[in-house]
């Protein structure tokens, strides 16, 4: 070791000594790296060129595929997209109703056609609904209470027709005729008549023959058949000789003509107990009225119904009325679920039916009556900024038990205004029929918007007594106003 020394000049050779076990791994590792760091080529910094140029060799490479995946997701996302918007986009409710044929140069029922309906059902399409065809006459005879309250308006009409002839001097001239003779007009049903009542009296006798030579009538001259019937006095100024009867107007529609009968379906109702009074008090001279009017009314019918009933008997020929008032369509639409212009349709195929049996009465279109939409009775938001305001709030309709089940829970007002608009000017352009707006009755117009009346309402669909009331006063002064014109 001394020699080492020598040779190197240094007598420390601790530097030419390799490192202990017990030098720090620590320091080995800091070398390690610094002489990695120092040694290593430089790694180049990934610039936007360089994932740009990945793109597009990835495209290169598999451009088929990417080609088929683009189209697959374009195509995903317009559907979605055309979802979304069909569900969420503003549409103004009253140009979607608004009803794009005119028809208010029809001439008669042959210038009709469903060949021009642009579709069906109130929602836009053709299968959503169960609308009839609105030109062919429907009958609901398969139902009882139906069938039953058909006969009883045939009745009414009848009787009332009675009325018409007794004052005729050809009639009062016939000295044959008892008030308790059978007509004759309605087959195997009950048609006995009792004195210019008509209806809900007696049972028919369906065995009188009235052609036979000889017809035993007996003293009180019952044909033995019918119910038994007081025979007026001699001197008590009854019988054929009546005073003189006129029919001024003929009431013709649906439920909310039968509730001026006090009935639905034929059947009494205590709530429209009123109401029938108000009806007989406004429309019946003996009773203080201006007028004398009978009501043919069936609920739930549509105007397929309704032509069918006017075409087997509730029209009988002879019955003239110097105005003929039509109420119908609310269930086309409400119930069957029938577009603005099925619903229109439908209505003047009636009024057509009458106009070609009765061409010189005249014909008065009642209006839709508005249908209630939510609590508050909102049917309209006059103004952006209400209507705003309304979405805030998350403004719904009537919840569904609110309702009857059969009708659709939508909000039928922009339907009603279409078609009344449309039945103003079919009116407007043919003499003879008039159009009755009864929105001055019902609605009322506030800064905010238009709202039924809930007042004179009796639930979502009827107006109550107070509201028959208003609605017969409105029609009385109309009706003063077109007799005299007629005059």
């Amino acid at each position: 070791m001394d020699q080492v020394r020598k040779e190197y000049g240094d007598d420390t050779l601790d530097g030419l000594v390799p490192p202990s076990h017990s030098q720090s791994s620590n320091s080995l590792e800091v070398e390690d790296e610094y002489l990695a760091s120092a040694y290593s080529p430089a790694k180049p910094k990934k610039s936007c060129l360089f994932y740009l140029a990945t793109v597009q060799a990835f495209i290169i490479i598999y451009r088929a595929e990417v080609l088929l995946g683009t189209t697959l997701a374009i195509c995903i996302g317009v559907a979605f997209s055309s979802s979304y918007h069909h569900r969420h986009k503003k549409v103004n409710a009253f140009d979607a109703a608004h009803i794009g044929h005119d028809y208010t140069l029809v001439k008669s029922k042959y210038d009709l056609s469903v060949g021009s309906i642009d579709h069906w059902c109130l929602h836009g399409d053709d299968n959503s609904c169960r609308c009839e065809d609105p030109l062919e006459p429907m009958s609901k005879r398969s139902s009882r209470k139906w069938g039953d309250q058909h006969t009883e308006n045939i009745k009414s009409a009848q009787a009332a027709l009675m009325k018409l002839l007794a004052a005729n001097d050809a009639w009062n001239n016939y000295e044959g005729y008892e008030p308790d003779l059978d007509d004759m007009w309605i087959e195997a049903a009950d048609d006995d008549w009792i004195y210019g009542e008509g209806a809900r009296f007696g049972s028919d006798d369906m065995g009188f023959d009235p052609f036979a030579e000889e017809v035993d009538w007996g003293d009180d001259m019952d044909d033995g058949y019918a119910s038994p019937v007081e025979k007026p006095a001699e001197d008590s100024g009854a019988g054929r000789k009546l005073e003189d009867y006129s029919l001024d107007v003929v009431f013709i529609g649906d439920s909310l003509t039968e509730q001026r009968q006090g009935t639905m379906m034929g059947k009494p109702v205590t709530d429209f107990d009123g109401i029938k009074e108000v009806f007989d008090k406004t429309f019946t001279k003996d009773k203080g009225g201006d007028f004398n009017g009978i009501a043919l009314g069936i609920s739930g019918d549509t105007s397929a119904n309704l032509l069918w009933r006017l075409m087997n008997g509730e029209m009988p020929y002879g019955l003239t009325p110097k105005v003929w008032w039509l109420g119908i369509g609310l269930n086309d639409l409400s119930m069957k679920g029938c577009s603005e212009e099925v619903v229109l349709l439908g209505i003047l195929r009636v009024v057509e039916e009458i106009q070609n049996a009765h061409p010189n009465d005249v014909i008065v279109i009642n209006s839709l009556l508005p249908v209630q939409r939510n609590a508050d009775g909102l049917l309209e938001h006059l103004g952006k900024h209400h209507e705003d305001l309304a979405l805030k709030k998350n403004e719904k309709n009537l919840l569904d038990e609110e309702m009857s089940q059969k009708r659709a829970h939508v909000d039928f007002w922009p339907s009603i205004v279409a078609i009344n608009e449309e039945l103003s000017k079919f009116a407007s352009k043919h003499k003879g029929v008039k159009f009755f707006n009864a929105d001055s009755v019902f609605v009322d117009e506030r800064q905010d918007g238009k709202y039924l009346k809930m007042d004179l309402m009796h639930d979502p669909v009827h107006p109550n007594v107070s509201g028959h009331k208003k609605w017969n006063n409105a029609i009385k002064k109309r009706l003063h106003e077109i007799i005299k014109d007629e005059e």
